[in-house]
Formats: structure tokens, C-alpha cells, sequence
């Protein structure tokens, strides 16, 4: 890309440096431009939350799907303000904890958990502590494949299956050791048994256990169902997210499945890329009502959380399992499958309630979002620090380059050369 084209999405307040704007760039979603529709972006920014805001996710959405959207979240506003804001990120570490979720999510029906290793320790399902022998010895008690996570990360992350053959479970073609779990996992991670999907999940990819990343968010004392999107897996992978060559594609609040998926370089699949599935002849998710209001009351039990993301498998029976919660999440990404604004019709409210209360000193809110953000004095007095080591490490540096020249320049170098040169020589012998 020239220089001149470069500055004029500059002169668009767009941010050509991030990851994004190559993204975009590379899958064609900036080609067309609409300059009064970026002022018309600008100009409801500027309104609403009282900001300049970068239009990049508004051009790409626009060349997508079509249609001119003031109100989505661009995704550093949503990483940077908007989630940290609504939910309390000092909660985030106790409530990952997959080994947890029994206790802290109490679903009607979720994946279950075989054995746990929490802190190093093994536990049983009813966190009855468990020997070493004692936990292999459990696993192969059930006879049946199991999935193996870590308990303590999100988005599907060191997911692996085990397989059950001849009386062993094996791990990527080798019989399961729990030391090489341990190596794999270390002192936290979950043997859950592997979720029988329905049909309309498993015909696109049918190795993968695919979800869909349902969103809640609270609001005004009451929770709300805002948008999901379906992550099925290629590649034979276990995994359904798009980091491991998997494909998105949008659900419609009425069950119905978008005509098109997309992976992480943004690339349009209308049929699966392994399997050839066309996304077109997908049935709707059976009984999508009851998966709304299942995350919605699973969301009741979050107390520092207003914003949240469920991965949900559709049973073989057409009810909802609980598999992942999720207290992040691209939310750009979440928008484009979509095709819709994460806040809908709320957006306008949201937006000025989170200026009004972020300027307000005495809010709650204010202060616990205050506590995750960089202070600047703080910064300023080790920006400054910073500078003065570096200003020392020169002047060291200098001093010393000054004395190998006059050591260089001396006469006693010159005259020892000789010697120095034999001496090399020898060594080399």
C-alpha cells in the first residue's frame, strides 16, 4: 500500500498500524467508502459518549454485509472501556475456574466433569479428594472417550481428546500417562465426558464439538439475551474456534442460521472447508427460546459480571449443555456474524450511562474501573525513571568506548601487537 493511500484512511481517523486494518485491507472489507457515513459515525460518537472514534469496524461491516451502522463497538472501546466497565476484572480469575463451575454455575445441564486437579490435587465430581492411582483408575472405570482441558483458561485453549481403546485411554496416539497430563496441564486442569451433539451441530463438522457463544448482558436489574453465533471446527481438529482453522457463522434470534460463515482472515465460506457442508441447508437450532432464557437464568448467578459470553453445545436431545463461560471476547467479531450491533437498540443508554457514570467520582462504578486504569503520574514518574537509566547506560557506554580508543591509541598497544597476534595464533592450534 502507497504512502497516499495509507494517509487518506489516516485522514479518516482510521489506525492503519493495528492487526485489524490488515485484516480488513486483505479480505476487501475497505474498498468501499462512504465518507458522510463516517461523519454520520463520528457525529453519534460524539453525541453519545462524547469521543472521536475510529470508523474502521464501521467501513468493514458496511462492505460486508451492507448495511451503514453508527452503533457498533469498535473493538479497543469494547477491550479497553466497555468490559472492563460492566464487569469486575478483579473477579476474573475466580470465575474461569472451569473446576468451579460446578459450584459457581450451578446448570441444569452441563458437560460433566469426571475427575479435577486443582492446586496440584486430584478430586472426584463431588470434590472428594482422590490418590493419583485413584484418579487414572476412575477414568478408566467409565470406558468411554473423555475430553481434557485446562481448568484455567478461556476460549478453548489446550483442548485435547482422550480416547478409550482396549482397557487404556490414549493421548495423541500414546497410552494416557497422568504425568504427561501433568506436563501438559501442570497443576489445574478438568477430564470432562465428551458431549453427544444434535445433528444440526455435528453434519457440518461432525469431530468437533461445536457451540454456539450465546451473549447476556444485565441491565437495569434485568438480564438480556443479545446475539449468538455458532464455531464449528475443520481440519479433523477437536476444537471449534476460529485460532484453530475453524468457521463462524451468525444465528439469527429466531433460531435461523446465517447463509455464511467466516474464518479468522475473514474469508467467506458458504460451505464448510473441510467437509464441504453447504451452510444454506443448516436446520435452525431446535428449541431456541429455551437456550435464550437458559443463559439468561445461568447469567443470574454472576454477580460481577454484566457482560458475558456462554458456549453452549446443543444436546442430542435439543436442550442446552453448559459447556464454557467466557468474560471476554472479540466483540467485533461477535458483531459481523451477527450482522448486528452488540447493544441493539439499547446502544444510545448504554453509551450515556457509562460516560455519566465513569465521570462521577462517588459511582461504584467509577472506582472499580478506575482501579484497572493506568495513572498517570505513575506512568509519568517511570517513564521518566526509564529515561534516566537509559541516559546513565549511554554515558556508562561512552565512557568506556573513550577508554578502549586511548587503550587502542597508547603506545604500549601498538608495541605488544606482535605479541598478540602469536598469541592468537597459537590458540587457533
Amino acid at each position: 500500500m502507497n504512502k497516499k493511500e495509507l494517509r487518506y484512511y489516516e485522514n479518516l481517523g482510521i489506525d492503519t498500524k493495528s492487526d485489524a486494518f490488515k485484516r480488513y485491507k486483505e479480505a476487501g472489507w475497505l474498498e468501499e467508502i462512504d465518507e458522510a457515513f463516517i461523519k454520520e459515525v463520528k457525529a453519534y460518537w460524539k453525541k453519545h459518549y462524547h469521543m472521536n472514534v475510529d470508523p474502521l469496524l464501521h467501513i468493514a461491516y458496511m462492505n460486508y454485509t451492507g448495511k451503514k451502522e453508527p452503533r457498533l463497538i469498535h473493538h479497543k472501546l469494547s477491550w479497553n472501556q466497555v468490559i472492563p466497565f460492566f464487569n469486575d476484572q478483579g473477579m476474573n480469575e475466580t470465575y474461569k475456574d472451569k473446576n468451579l463451575y460446578d459450584k459457581l454455575i450451578p446448570a441444569e445441564w452441563a458437560a460433566e466433569t469426571v475427575i479435577k486437579r486443582a492446586h496440584g490435587l486430584y478430586f472426584d465430581r463431588q470434590n472428594n479428594c482422590l490418590s493419583r492411582s485413584d484418579a487414572i483408575n476412575e477414568m478408566l472405570s467409565f470406558k468411554e472417550d473423555f475430553i481434557v482441558k485446562p481448568s484455567n483458561t478461556n476460549n478453548g485453549q489446550g483442548i485435547k481428546k482422550l480416547y478409550y481403546l482396549d482397557g487404556t485411554l490414549q493421548l495423541d496416539d500414546r497410552k494416557l500417562t497422568l504425568q504427561a497430563l501433568e506436563r501438559m496441564y501442570g497443576g489445574n486442569f478438568s477430564v470432562q465426558k465428551v458431549v453427544q451433539q444434535h445433528s444440526t451441530m455435528s453434519n457440518p463438522h461432525p469431530d468437533s464439538v461445536n457451540t454456539l457463544r450465546m451473549v447476556t448482558f444485565r441491565w437495569k436489574g434485568e438480564i438480556r439475551y443479545l446475539l449468538t453465533f455458532a464455531r464449528f471446527g475443520a481440519n479433523n481438529n477437536v476444537l471449534d474456534n476460529t485460532s484453530h482453522g475453524g468457521v463462524s457463522i451468525g444465528v439469527k434470534d429466531n433460531g435461523e442460521f446465517m447463509d455464511k460463515a467466516l474464518d479468522r482472515s475473514f474469508k467467506v465460506h458458504e460451505t464448510h472447508p473441510t467437509t464441504g457442508f453447504p451452510f444454506k441447508d443448516m436446520e435452525p437450532v431446535p428449541n431456541f427460546d429455551t437456550f435464550k432464557q437458559y443463559v439468561i437464568d445461568l447469567h443470574k448467578n454472576i454477580l460481577h459480571h454484566d457482560f458475558l459470553s456462554w458456549d453452549i453445545v446443543v444436546g442430542a436431545d435439543g436442550l442446552p449443555v453448559f459447556l464454557e463461560a467466557n468474560f471476554k471476547g472479540g466483540t467485533w467479531f461477535y458483531q459481523l456474524l451477527s450482522e448486528k450491533p452488540l447493544f441493539g437498540d439499547l446502544t444510545e443508554e448504554v453509551l450515556e450511562y457509562m460516560y455519566k457514570e465513569r465521570n462521577d467520582e462517588k459511582s461504584p462504578r467509577h472506582k472499580s474501573y478506575a482501579k484497572i486504569q493506568p495513572n498517570p503520574k505513575k506512568q509519568s514518574r517511570r517513564i521518566k525513571k526509564l529515561e534516566d537509566e537509559k541516559n546513565q547506560l549511554i554515558k556508562e557506554r561512552d565512557q568506556l568506548k573513550k577508554k578502549y580508543n586511548n587503550v587502542k591509541e597508547s603506545t604500549s598497544w601498538k608495541i605488544t601487537a606482535p605479541i598478540r597476534k602469536v598469541s592468537s595464533f597459537l590458540k587457533r592450534r
